[in-house]
């Protein structure tokens, strides 16, 4: 009786073991058939059916369609195929055309004022280059007279060992070249006269020492500045204050009443510079010229003058007009997104040179001769930077190597080469055109210039042909700069590959938004829609779960009586009814909902 008794709640507890057991496997299973079914090939296939039906591109459609032939749509995709190769092709000629000429030098539009630039670098080197009367003071078996035979290129003795240093070599400069005191007789700028010394500076060059005017102080044209690379002492009591210029970044907003490099005054030779050179013939001794006169060079106030290769000869007893204009080149900040190999210019704050301030193409050209001297011929001529302080000046002994290294410089054909300095993105050059005419001077003859007549007066003097007259001046007030810019940048590079896409395509920048769209958000969007969908019907099925009851105490019941037989049959009846019957569980997992996969189906 026990036994009987017991045997309900056993039989019901391990139904519902089985039956726990049976529902966790069954949602296991879901599960797995779920995330299956959405990475399966089947789906793929339909998530790039549905791209193909929707895509904005011209021509997918056609493939996705289900009432057309295989052959129509063999031909729209051949077609799309070759709309895309053309496309591609075209796309390549505009990248090519992009990358190999990204700049464009056009001229500005708006004109620019002469008096907001300043006025050019005057650089005058007498060709004889020592005086006969100061040299004869020189014993022929010293020191000074070897390296003075250096500075005249008459030194053939290449026994010569003499190692010279450059505060010696200035020292003897100064000592036998003609002074700029001697050289300038009479100054005027602006219509005004001016003091020579005041406005001239001596500068060394390779034609030896020379009088520069509106030149950059030293002080902000070298990098390590210092009281020896000037070749006489500042002016204490000059009016004229010396202020920082660079063709990039121009003068400062607020500038002194007197300063230089100065700006011009106004056109024509009145307002220009004028001056009045001695030539001093009787004192030639060494000249690389076979004539007597000047050497004239117009040139960037920041630039260091070259004078011996690219300066104009002044004939003494001539009178020469020099119209000047000047030649502004900028670039607009765009192109600093170029490499430099492609725009082949340096801004200024790109610049590598060690020696000057100021980047500009001769500056750096001056820094190049001078490290391939020093490489070749550990040497360094006198008027080129001093990159290294020891390092010794050229003498008579090292002409040939001088000689042969700056040959191949100027060479295109040479080994040696200074293909590494590139213009500068700001430059400001000159271009200038010369006349001249003999000077007619005497007391019968009377001049409309306003030029001090005692220097004229030949039959006081009888030195009218060592005399010569220049006047630097502008024609005009205004002139048009040159700016490099971007002639095919990055939007000039979109926009047209764009045009060419959508003509070919239909292509646009939402075509790409809908592509990422299918391979990355839809995906993960449809993932998420399962898990959350399978969530919920875990939670309506909870309630499912059974209960186990606490047991019962238990108790002997008396053996009831046996029923009748009409009820017994019944019972019999409605046991088969319910063994007929399904479960619950099993009507509900009969009935459960097909799987709905969002953004796939």
């Amino acid at each position: 009786m026990k036994i009987q008794g017991d045997s309900k709640p056993i039989t019901s507890h391990l139904l519902t073991k089985k039956e726990h057991r049976c529902r966790s496997h069954s949602h296991s299973d879901d599960s797995m058939d779920e995330e299956q079914t959405m990475c399966s090939l089947e789906s793929s296939k339909k998530s790039i059916k549905d791209y193909l039906r929707n895509s904005s591109l011209h021509g997918l459609k056609y493939l996705a369609e289900e009432r057309i032939t295989i052959s129509e749509r063999v031909f729209f995709g051949i077609s799309f195929v070759l709309v895309v190769i053309l496309s591609g092709f075209f796309i390549s000629n505009i990248y090519i055309k992009w990358s190999a000429s990204p700049i464009i030098i056009s001229t500005s539009a708006k004109q620019l004022l002469t008096s907001n630039m300043p006025f050019p670098a005057i650089t005058i080197c007498n060709l004889n280059q020592a005086l006969r009367s100061r040299v004869q003071r020189i014993s022929r078996f010293s020191n000074n007279y070897t390296l003075l035979m250096s500075l005249c290129n008459k030194g053939d003795d290449q026994t010569i060992t003499y190692v010279g240093t450059w505060k010696y070599f200035k020292a003897l400069l100064v000592e036998v070249a003609q002074p700029c005191d001697e050289m300038l007789l009479y100054c005027s700028f602006g219509s005004q006269k001016e003091t020579c010394s005041m406005i001239f500076n001596s500068i060394l060059t390779d034609d030896g020492l020379c009088c520069t005017f509106n030149a950059l102080d030293p002080i902000y044209l070298f990098r390590n500045y210092s009281d020896d690379v000037r070749i006489q002492p500042a002016t204490e009591y000059s009016p004229y204050e010396p202020i920082d210029w660079t063709p990039e970044r121009g003068y400062e907003k607020i500038l002194p009443a007197y300063y230089y490099p100065r700006m011009s005054g106004g056109t024509g030779s009145r307002m220009g510079l004028t001056v009045v050179l001695n030539t001093s013939t009787a004192e030639y001794y060494c000249t690389k010229s076979m004539g007597n006169g000047f050497k004239v060079l117009v040139h960037n106030p920041a630039e260091l003058p070259k004078v011996s290769n690219y300066g104009f000869v002044v004939g003494a007893g001539r009178e020469a007009r020099i119209s000047v204009e000047p030649v502004y080149e900028d670039a607009t900040p765009s192109i600093r997104s170029i490499k430099k190999s492609v725009r082949r210019c340096l801004f200024s704050d790109e610049n590598d040179l060690s020696f000057y301030r100021t980047y500009s193409r001769k500056n750096c050209e001056l820094e190049c001769e001078a490290k391939l001297l020093l490489r070749d011929c550990k040497c360094v001529l006198y008027y080129l930077p001093r990159i290294d302080p020891m390092a010794r000046i050229c003498g008579p002994n090292d002409n040939n190597c001088t000689n042969r290294v700056q040959t191949d410089i100027e060479s295109s054909r040479g080994e040696l080469s200074c293909e590494n300095c590139w213009p500068g993105c700001f430059e400001l050059t000159y271009k200038y055109a010369m006349s001249s005419s003999p000077i007619i001077g005497g007391p019968n003859y009377k001049s409309g210039e306003d030029l001090p007549e005692h220097l004229f007066n030949a039959s006081r003097h009888g030195e009218d042909s060592d005399l010569s007259i220049l006047h630097f001046y502008y024609l005009h007030n205004n002139f048009r700069s040159t700016t490099k810019s971007e002639m095919f940048g990055f939007t000039e590079f979109l926009s047209n590959t764009g045009g060419i896409l959508g003509l070919f395509m239909g292509f646009s920048i939402f075509s790409v938004i809908e592509i990422v769209y299918y391979v990355t958000i839809r995906p993960y969007c449809a993932s998420r829609a399962l898990r959350e969908h399978r969530k919920r019907r875990l939670a309506k099925l909870l309630w499912l779960t059974p209960v186990r009851r606490q047991r019962r105490r238990r108790f002997i019941r008396p053996h009831p009586r046996p029923p009748p037989y009409s009820q017994v049959s019944n019972k019999v009846i409605a046991g088969t009814v319910e063994q007929n019957k399904q479960s619950v569980w099993q009507v509900l997992r009969g009935m459960r909902d097909p799987l709905i996969y969002p953004y796939l189906d």
